[in-house]
């Protein structure tokens, strides 16, 4: 699956970029969370009509609706199949918004995705679940300041690790607290036969995109095993 990762400053590099990605074989395109204030001001109409004229799905990102924080997802016939609603609010949302109670999965080509959004990665049981019922590849949109980026990036990389699924990122670019830097990460098994979160694909700090080429059948035995050794237990105190 060619996945199309888009950073974004405005709405109309937002768009051209998508399209360009689209253009180059992207099957789906990821943009971050918030790169734009307010859902209103997202140009869903647009999206819409690319996802329609490449036969893609777009998640445009993740935004305020003035109740919660949607990603929306637009399917390939240009239609809205859904959205998913962040779980876990950070900070100052907290005061402002309600959380989402669901977790989204959906599939697209005979892979299954699921949809996290920024904070909810730092919590691992709502990915566990997801990959336990069957995620392949996890799609993040983000908002992740420069001085956490590192940090993030190990919570990117540990859930890669502990789930073995991949994890496609799309961070906010904005100069110069939030400076994009996506990331793209599948799960690969060396030679010694240890695992390790294997990057493939980058970008720094720029308007750009990039396209990753993720294939869920190259760790399909690793997350086999993974299910294999998964055990349900209970909490027992003394």
């Amino acid at each position: 699956m060619k996945i199309g990762v888009v950073q974004p400053l405005e709405i109309n590099s937002a768009i051209s970029l998508t399209e360009n990605a689209l253009k180059n074989g992207a099957e789906l395109v990821l943009l971050p969370e918030k790169w734009i204030k307010n859902i209103d001001e997202v140009p869903l109409s647009e999206f819409q009509k690319l996802a329609k004229k490449y036969t893609a799905y777009i998640i445009p990102g993740a935004f305020e609706d003035g109740v919660s924080v949607i990603a929306p997802i637009i399917d390939d016939n240009g239609n809205l199949k859904g959205i998913a609603k962040k779980i876990h609010l950070f900070n100052e949302e907290k005061l402002r918004l309600f959380p989402g109670n669901e977790a989204i999965m959906f599939t697209y080509r005979g892979i299954k995705f699921g949809i996290s959004i920024c904070y909810d990665v730092d919590f691992p049981e709502l990915i566990r679940e997801l990959f336990l019922r069957g995620v392949e590849i996890l799609l993040v949109p983000s908002k992740v300041k420069k001085i956490g980026l590192e940090i993030w990036r190990d919570f990117l990389r540990i859930r890669t690790l502990e789930n073995r699924i991949a994890v496609v990122n799309s961070n906010a670019y904005s100069p110069p607290d939030f400076p994009g830097g996506s990331i793209a990460i599948v799960p690969e098994q060396t030679s010694s036969g240890i695992v390790i979160p294997k990057v493939v694909g980058e970008l720094g700090s720029e308007e750009n995109y990039m396209i990753v080429d993720i294939d869920p059948l190259s760790y399909v035995y690793l997350r086999g095993d993974r299910l294999k050794e998964f055990v349900k237990f209970t909490v027992k105190e003394l």
